[in-house]
């Protein structure tokens, strides 16, 4: 069998999935047709932003408001709506939103009493209306929300929820089926990217639920599962909200459930690794808040200190270490350690500059909890020491060859700091003009110097640390 005829074959399964329960077929006992159970995740899922598509301009809109997003939400959650709140054209909304990441089936309930909208004839049902709930845009008809289209006629009939069938032990295909969307033979590159595309927008726990398997149990493979993530989350460039709110919430779980259990092994490393996909994603999350991520009690995970070194108000674990710990063998001389916590930091920066760029209201969160930067090193106290005035004298340095271990600390400091500088830019773009915490401007300008001292032989450093000093004058 080629590659091709496998890819197709992959596609009718997935394609008929729904139909295997319309067939003839004999039952146990139990009145069971397939063993389809899988032992449950030892995690559970956390309930941050919303599975639906939610338009940006709404995000947008109440930007230069003076009642606050989350006081809005509030109150419309409440029952109190604006009095000079303008009714929103049903066909500009219908247009701008993007088909092509939507489930199928939603697709089908748009289509459903919504036809005039397009210029269609006229109907004496009731004009179409959207979900309250978190604002998804459903445009569905009262009567006919339950309805699909019937395949042969046409015309809407009343159907059950389909089931799908799909046996467990065939999803670790899946795997080979990402990186086959990479392939250099573009007929087998197409056929995986289609596949997984519907997979994506219509069932994203069938082509997830075997990753997530593997990050705890005795078949633990948490980088395998997260370079196959990785791949999944590069097919397209703007990913179905369903996919994006699933892996979040998940791997938000599952690192909610490390931190409760401190015996847990290896839980920095997985941390390392699941925050840099969870930064990737954040931005496509539709709905997501700050006060979501509050409400999960999962600051420590998320939100940036400027420390490298979690504070002794972090929860107690390896998760969270206070310090550097010593190398695990001799012949380690950067320990493993200091890799997975800088990989954190910088994941974090990254997020929560994706959060203000979505909302510059969200810098509040950050502002009092900076602390002074500290960047990797291999000494105890070299990079958190006060700065003194002799350190900004300039000098001629010859250049002397580094070990190894000296590069690849330098390499780290150099990404963490490139993070930072970019983070630091944003917070002060979205404060107000009129700060006057000096105290507040002073740790950060510590921190874009410490950058500026510690690279000072690198043109990008250079350049964005000028930026970000002249965001704050």
């Amino acid at each position: 069998m080629t590659r091709l005829e496998a890819v197709r074959k992959i596609g009718i399964l997935v394609n008929w999935r729904f139909q295997l329960l319309t067939q003839n077929f004999l039952t146990d006992r139990t009145h069971r047709p397939f063993k389809l159970g899988r032992p449950p995740l030892p995690f559970v899922a956390t309930d941050i932003g919303s599975g639906f598509y939610i338009p940006v301009e709404e995000v947008e809109q109440n930007k230069e408001d003076d009642v606050p997003k989350e006081l809005r939400k509030r109150l419309e959650e409440l029952g109190f709506k604006e009095e000079d709140a303008t009714e929103e054209d049903p066909r500009h909304e219908l247009i701008m939103t993007p088909l092509s990441i939507l489930p199928l089936d939603q697709m089908d309930r748009m289509e459903v009493g919504v036809g005039d909208v397009f210029g269609g004839s006229s109907s004496p049902k009731p004009s179409p209306r959207r979900f309250q709930h978190k604002k998804t845009l459903q445009l569905v008809d009262e009567s006919s929300a339950l309805l699909r289209r019937n395949s042969s006629s046409g015309g809407p009939v009343g159907g059950l929820k389909r089931r799908a069938v799909f046996v467990p032990s065939l999803s670790f295909i899946f795997h080979h089926l990402a990186t086959l969307v990479f392939d250099s033979n573009f007929t087998i590159a197409s056929a995986a990217r289609i596949t997984i595309l519907d997979l994506m927008r219509s069932d994203p726990a069938l082509l997830t639920r075997s990753l997530l398997d593997q990050l705890a149990g005795e078949n633990k493979d948490t980088r395998f599962a997260m370079s196959t993530l990785s791949a999944l989350i590069h097919v397209r460039h703007t990913l179905p909200p369903s996919l994006t709110h699933y892996i979040f919430n998940n791997l938000a779980g599952f690192l909610k459930y490390v931190a409760k259990n401190p015996q847990t092994p290896d839980t920095l490393d997985d941390f390392g690794q699941m925050v840099p996909i969870i930064t990737s994603l954040a931005i496509q999350v539709s709905g997501m808040s700050m006060r979501e991520i509050r409400r999960s009690k999962m600051e420590h995970i998320f939100i940036p200190s400027g420390s490298l070194w979690f504070p002794l108000t972090a929860p107690k674990g390896s998760m969270f270490p206070r310090s550097l710990g010593p190398s695990k063998t001799a012949f380690d001389l950067v320990p493993a350690q200091l890799f997975s916590i800088t990989m954190v930091r910088a994941s974090q920066n990254l997020f929560f500059l994706s959060m203000l760029k979505r909302n510059f209201k969200d810098v509040q969160a950050i502002r009092k909890s900076m602390s002074q930067l500290e960047l990797p090193s291999l000494d105890e106290h070299g990079s958190s020491k006060n700065l003194e005035l002799r350190d900004f004298v300039p000098r001629n340095e010859l250049p002397a060859t580094r070990p190894p271990f000296k590069r690849t600390v330098d390499i780290l400091s150099l990404m963490l700091s490139r993070s930072y500088i970019l983070l630091v830019a944003q917070i002060f773009r979205s404060m107000p003009r009129h700060l006057s915490d000096r105290h507040e401007l002073a740790v950060l300008i510590d921190g874009l110097n410490r950058c500026l001292l510690a690279h000072g032989d690198d043109i990008n450093i250079v350049s964005q640390v000028l930026i970000g000093k002249n965001f704050s004058f």
